[in-house]
């Protein structure tokens, strides 16, 4: 699946939740099926991981993790100027506005509550992946709304 010139080759999964990460696996399995799947168990294995010369195409991130929480590791991230234009999703079952303000304020392009179904994550893994990554900066301004940021929310089918 191309996404509007982007091509997913390599995704990055940070999550602690097995059965999350297994769950998305197949989803990318079954939307991108060349795509390859890393997943790191949590932030300190993702920051060990992560380097300019080994990085994925988008990182997915959840926010609830042990050793180095998600906030903590988009602050680092965000903090080197090459990772400035790397597409980061949070994507968390934590959905608080707080936390979702608190995302996008540390640099996240989008904000991803974890679906409850995985037909849901299908479509709107779909959806997400068919948005234009070449500017990801748009993708954060079209959730910005009357002054608020908003959560991505997949239109249903």
């Amino acid at each position: 699946m191309e996404a509007m010139g982007t091509i997913f080759k390599n995704i990055w999964l940070a999550d602690d939740d097995l059965d999350d990460c297994e769950v998305f696996e197949d989803v990318i399995k079954q939307i991108l099926p060349t795509a390859s799947v890393t997943i790191l168990p949590n932030g300190e294995e993702l920051m060990k991981l992560l380097t300019p010369a080994k990085s994925p195409d988008i990182l997915f991130l959840d926010i609830n993790m042990p050793l180095k929480d998600g906030l903590s590791c988009l602050v680092e991230i965000r903090a080197q100027r090459y990772f400035s234009k790397l597409p980061i999703v949070v994507f968390s079952s934590a959905n608080q506005s707080k936390m979702v303000d608190q995302s996008y304020d540390y640099g996240a392009n989008l904000y991803y509550s974890k679906p409850a179904s995985f037909v849901q994550l299908i479509a709107g893994m779909s959806q997400l992946f068919q948005m234009n990554w070449d500017d990801p900066f748009t993708i954060t301004a079209n959730h910005y709304v009357n002054n608020k940021f908003l959560s991505f929310s997949p239109s249903t089918f």
